[in-house]
């Protein structure tokens, strides 16, 4: 497959005279270093040069084989060896030029990523009833980059409408900063339960209706943010269990702020769970851990 090919997908025009190193998924399990031409960016656009991405379980399983999400027309599947792509969707990165009609935006600026192209993003003049209802994330256009076929950050370079860089004004790390993709899942998931209407709530005013005993099953970097969210931006004061068969894992779950790091394989988890909260349980249960 010729070079070009790669990015026709995205209706970005690319130069032939620059070209830049990407990792390219070319069939399951079969990554390559390729030189592939750097996207040339539209008015609305900035290129971005990417200093970290995050490896999401999304990519471990298309890499895997396990799904596409790249479909054509009729949401079949486009398999690697006709479109194949290039991955990472959690991007930090430097902004190296900015469109003619970019304003809020400049070379230099530190950002984050949306990867999400919705009909916002798109300019579309008119948008579908879910954009046009603040729902944007469920687009009836909606379309990632790094996910769905579109080129992700597993590349030197990058190039996103402007309004998907979002200006980074902290001094942090970039790794940290390409964190920003996962902890907004976290935080849309929990802001959603909070909407719901249930016995009990993280921050019920109520103390017989406020959550006293949360857990957490799985502490991969879902379930650590999700307990670094409850302690140290809800304020959650009540018991907190984290369950993971990894010792490392556990031991960051700690210093977290778990109350109880449990082995699944070496404890019954139920048990353990039961004897810190008098037999009655938890009051509210995050499954974290990828696993059916």
């Amino acid at each position: 497959m010729s070079a070009a090919s790669l990015t026709d997908q995205n209706d970005l025009q690319l130069p032939s005279s620059k070209t830049m190193k990407a990792s390219v998924l070319c069939d399951v399990n079969r990554l390559e270093v390729r030189d592939i031409p750097r996207p040339v960016i539209s008015p609305y656009e900035v290129l971005i040069r990417v200093t970290a991405v995050g490896l999401c379980g999304t990519d471990v399983h298309i890499i895997a084989g396990h799904a596409n999400y790249n479909t054509n027309e009729y949401g079949q599947a486009i398999p690697l060896s006709l479109q194949p792509q290039i991955l990472g969707h959690e991007i930090s990165g430097v902004v190296e030029q900015i469109g003619s009609a970019v304003t809020d935006l400049r070379e230099g600026d530190r950002v984050v990523v949306d990867q999400g192209l919705n009909c916002v993003s798109r300019r579309r003049e008119v948008l579908c009833d879910y954009c046009r209802t603040e729902n944007s994330h469920q687009c009836e256009f909606y379309r990632e980059h790094g996910i769905t076929g579109l080129p992700g950050g597993l590349a030197e370079f990058i190039a996103v409408p402007a309004v998907n860089a979002v200006k980074i004004t902290a001094q942090l790390d970039p790794s940290v900063a390409a964190l920003v993709e996962p902890l907004g899942c976290i935080i849309h998931s929990s802001d959603t339960v909070a909407k719901a209407r249930t016995r009990h709530a993280v921050r019920a005013e109520s103390g017989e209706q406020r959550v006293r005993s949360v857990l957490i099953c799985g502490a991969g970097p879902a379930g650590l943010l999700f307990t670094q969210y409850l302690r140290n931006v809800l304020s959650y004061e009540g018991l907190l269990f984290v369950s993971d068969p990894n010792e490392r894992k556990r031991q960051l779950a700690k210093r977290f702020g778990a109350d109880e790091a449990i082995d699944p394989i070496a404890s019954d988890l139920v048990e353990v769970v039961h004897e810190h909260t008098g037999g009655k349980g938890v009051e509210y249960l995050i499954e974290a851990s990828g696993s059916g």
